[in-house]
């Protein structure tokens, strides 16, 4: 006889089907909290491929930007490293922070803000920072790894390649006596160390062995690379990979050149950077320019190690990962080679980020470093601090072609007129005012003046946009200094 199952068996088999499919996941089935591996490069600015520029050899950075979204217009806070780092560890801006030079901590006026590290490690993340994360060290950001730079090893090599350059008949750069020891006009040199004399390399080999040790449970990591910042020295098959006389030249060093008279005094800060002593000639400042690309070509190989290690390790896939510089760079714009200034090169800053979900893309919109604390809090799951003046960035990484920032700010000091300095960016317009105006006012036109090459602001028709602007700083300021 022919067994034919009854309604209720049906029903039976059907739910037992199903069941898997409707009951919670159990602890071990829920995908684990998201690592984070934070990159900040020390004076990079916009000099990689993946940003367009032609002279760059930057592999490494330019395949993260391939499978993460690339912010096309990023501002630092303040082109300074002190300032910039308080600004995004805090996700507060300098008028919050109260920093403004190299020496000040975050903590006299934030005695008790929560610092994106330890907002991590407090969230149960095991944390780390290796190289240069703090430019203050911050007593009360207490991780489970804390490892410095041995900013010491660069110089040497400097001293060491220049001497080298002396011995076959150079003395074009003698050295000069410092407080600080030798120091040289030109403060670049290839060299023909290995890889592991360098610091980079130390720092890369650091955060290798740390991502090993944390593997088994979700991490933060932030790892700080030195180079490009000056000294500008590398292995010399990074300086071998480009040719000087076909480097491109910023409007400066061109021909015709450019009219700075129209700038005002406390924009055009002294260099003393790159060209300690005195200003180069176009052969020199090519040279320099090289210097400093072969060093961010030295720092990507650096930056793949890690990078690399961390897909070895099958964490990529569950790894949020953010880089970015501490701030731009002047390579010879406007006649100066240093950071510390408010144009465009000064302030615009590579920021790249991928995480799981995150379809590859570039943005547009306006975006400022404060916004990476609430970003990486975001996309972690943790609640984001009151004390945050930043924006996540998670609307712009879900759809890249949404609307980022009306504006965007950076605060300055000038160097040697002391006034402070601030400058407000629309997706069109950058203007800069000195003293409130005071001290001088610049206004240029991104889209018909990418190189900032003529001031607008004392035109007439311009009137209006420049106190528009004007308040729009002021709001700023007062809306920002407080809680």
């Amino acid at each position: 006889m022919t067994w034919v199952p009854s309604m209720k068996h049906i029903l039976t088999i059907c739910v037992a089907t199903l069941l898997p499919a409707v009951l919670p996941l159990s602890a071990a089935d829920k995908p684990s909290k998201p690592n984070v591996l934070f990159i900040i490069v020390d004076d990079l600015t916009t000099t990689l491929g993946c940003y367009g520029d032609r002279d760059a050899r930057t592999p490494h950075m330019d395949a993260l930007a391939a499978r993460g979204v690339r912010f096309s217009r990023a501002y630092t806070q303040f082109a300074l490293c002190n300032p910039s780092r308080c600004s995004f560890l805090t996700g507060c801006y300098p008028e919050r922070t109260k920093v403004f030079d190299l020496t000040t901590s975050l903590r006299k006026a934030l005695p008790d803000v929560v610092a994106l590290p330890q907002l991590f490690k407090n969230a149960g993340y095991t944390a780390g920072r290796i190289g240069k994360v703090f430019h203050v060290p911050d007593p009360k950001t207490k991780l489970d790894v804390e490892l410095g730079a041995p900013l010491h090893k660069d110089g040497q090599i400097l001293d060491e390649a220049k001497l080298a350059e002396r011995s076959e008949g150079d003395l074009s750069d003698p050295p000069h006596d410092s407080s600080h020891g030798k120091s040289y006009n030109r403060c670049y040199a290839a060299s023909s160390h290995p890889d592991r004399d360098f610091t980079d390399y130390q720092i890369a080999d650091e955060a290798v062995q740390t991502l090993k040790s944390f593997k088994a449970k979700p991490f933060f990591l932030a790892v700080g690379f030195i180079r490009p910042h000056t000294p500008y020295v590398a292995p010399q098959r990074f300086f071998d990979l480009l040719d000087p006389k076909k480097i491109m030249m910023p409007p400066f060093y061109q021909p015709d050149g450019e009219n700075i008279s129209h700038i005002p005094k406390a924009a055009l800060r002294p260099n003393n950077n790159v060209f300690r002593f005195q200003a180069p000639n176009p052969k020199e400042a090519r040279e320099a320019r090289r210097a400093y690309l072969a060093s961010t070509a030295w720092v990507d190989s650096q930056v793949g190690r890690v990078l690399a290690k961390l897909k070895e390790l099958h964490l990529d896939d569950n790894t949020i990962v953010l880089l970015t510089g501490d701030h731009g760079y002047q390579l010879g714009e406007h006649g100066l080679w240093a950071k510390q200034t408010l144009f465009e090169e000064g302030t615009r800053v590579p920021l790249i980020v991928t995480a799981p979900g995150v379809k590859p893309g570039v943005s547009a919109g306006l975006v400022e470093q404060a916004d990476i604390y609430p970003t990486l809090a975001g996309l972690a799951g943790l609640d984001i601090p009151k004390h945050v003046q930043g924006i996540t960035l998670q609307p712009l990484l879900a759809d890249p072609a949404a609307k980022g920032k009306q504006v965007v700010f950076s605060t300055m000091v000038s160097t040697h007129t002391k006034l402070i300095g601030r400058s407000v960016s629309t997706d069109r317009f950058r203007y800069i005012e000195w003293d409130e105006g005071r001290g001088g006012r610049q206004l240029y036109d991104h889209e018909s003046d990418p190189h900032e090459l003529t001031n607008l602001a004392d035109k007439p028709m311009q009137a209006e946009r420049v106190q528009r602007m004007h308040n729009r700083l002021a709001n700023h300021v007062k809306t920002r200094s407080g809680e």
